[in-house]
């Protein structure tokens, strides 16, 4: 295939996004052409010809007129437009409008951040060596090589921190818990448990914070496992009649707090979860509750993860395909970051340290907590709800982050500064 001439970028037309997007609307785009969509059916064909050196090549062929070409480069607030078939600074040619109309289709507008990849290709090849395109008949996709981690690119979001003062909680979580005795509860009848009740966050289903939640269940004669679950308990007015120590009682007061501060509202699934100032407030206060009850639940011999699929459906019958035996650890996690050199960008790792070990996290998050890989059953309660938040930040990359030199400036440097003078830096 012939490589199609490109014209200069100062001749492209700028179509503004939308603002903190890369959404280009209808509204925007009938705002900048003399053109009008056909109240008629018009046939408008478009095909993907190639993505080489940040521009996207279209082919716009209009009912029986001769397809021509349109170059779409995407930039951090606008798209710039051109064609081979008048288009210019000030003037959006019929082709040009006609072809990103199609791609509007029926929707208000269209994300066109699939096609940012600033500065990922060389300008004399046009080719990168970090990512890989895919044109055929499914479409065009963009992917980053395997061989490679989660790029940054400019304007992604990141953290909305929840302000704490600096170690204010620290101070107070000295490691107080080095003679935790388990707790001697009856010998006879029925044994109470605790459910750590977890869920996904950016799932479609009626979403929340782990919590804590008492269940009944029926012991082996030994009483050193649970043979069944027979229920779970939501308020005080369930434990009528159920045997409790001292220490349960203030556990399950801790519990039903919990519950009241556990709901978030449910995301659309395919963003990942992001908690508004309101769920930060309810998370911080949630996370205190946890280390009010951290020494009481290590003293309690059945404790189990249990994935909720969601609050609507934790009944009072507990699932056991759901439940999996957990371990809440006394030991803090302290976050720490690995920061490499490597050559064309640098690449940031999150990692934790536990017993005089640094240890990669587990891949599904949950949140409040750490876990390793090598170890997922054993949970160390995290510090503070920011610490929580760049766990979540880097579970949705693997816990590896690249960050291309040439970008390591202006919101990243800062964020990344805001890391490093608050918690470890490896650097290599």
């Amino acid at each position: 295939m012939t490589k199609p001439q490109i014209p200069d970028l100062k001749a492209f037309y700028r179509l503004p996004f939308e603002e903190g997007s890369f959404e280009l609307t209808e509204k925007t785009l009938n705002l900048n052409s003399t053109f009008q969509k056909p109240d008629y059916p018009f046939p408008v064909a478009v095909r993907n010809v190639l993505f080489r050196n940040e521009i996207l090549t279209l082919g716009v062929k209009i009912d029986d007129e001769p397809e021509q070409l349109v170059f779409l480069k995407v930039s951090q607030h606008a798209l710039l437009v051109s064609c081979d078939s008048g288009t210019y600074p000030s003037f959006l040619s019929r082709h040009a409008y006609l072809g990103l109309y199609s791609l509007i289709g029926y929707s208000t507008g269209k994300c066109f951040k699939k096609y940012f990849w600033p500065d990922f290709f060389d300008p004399q090849t046009g080719r990168s060596k970090f990512l890989t395109v895919y044109n055929d008949r499914q479409g065009l996709d963009i992917e980053v090589k395997s061989k490679y981690p989660h790029f940054y690119r400019p304007g992604d979001a990141l953290i909305e921190w929840l302000h704490e003062p600096k170690n204010s909680v620290q101070n107070l979580r000295a490691d107080t818990l080095e003679h935790v005795t388990m707790d001697e509860s009856s010998s006879s009848g029925m044994a109470l448990g605790y459910f750590l009740a977890d869920i996904n966050l950016s799932s479609i289903h009626s979403n929340h914070y782990p919590f804590l939640v008492p269940f009944l269940g029926i012991p082996t004669k030994d009483r050193e496992r649970i043979k069944s679950f027979v229920s779970t308990l939501a308020s005080e007015m369930d434990l009528q009649g159920t045997a409790c120590t001292p220490v349960q009682q203030r556990l399950n007061a801790i519990c039903f707090k919990m519950r009241e501060l556990a709901p978030v509202d449910s995301v659309c699934w395919w963003k990942p979860f992001s908690p508004d100032a309101t769920k930060r407030g309810k998370g911080s206060q949630l996370l205190e509750l946890w280390h009010e009850a951290k020494r009481l639940i290590l003293s309690q011999k059945f404790v189990f993860y249990y994935n909720t699929h969601g609050l609507k459906y934790l009944s009072e019958k507990p699932t056991r395909r759901w439940a999996t035996p957990c371990f809440i650890r006394k030991e803090r996690p302290q976050l720490v970051l690995k920061r490499l050199d490597k050559g064309d960008y640098y690449q940031f790792e999150l990692r934790f340290r536990a017993h005089k070990k640094v240890l990669l996290p587990e891949k599904r998050n949950i949140a409040f907590f750490v876990n390793s890989r090598t170890d997922p059953a054993n949970l160390y309660l995290l510090d503070q709800f920011t610490d929580f938040q760049l766990v979540l930040f880097f579970s949705r990359y693997g816990y590896k982050l690249a960050i291309l030199k040439c970008h390591y400036k202006d919101e990243i440097k800062a964020f990344m500064d805001y890391v490093t003078e608050r918690y470890e830096l490896m650097a290599h």
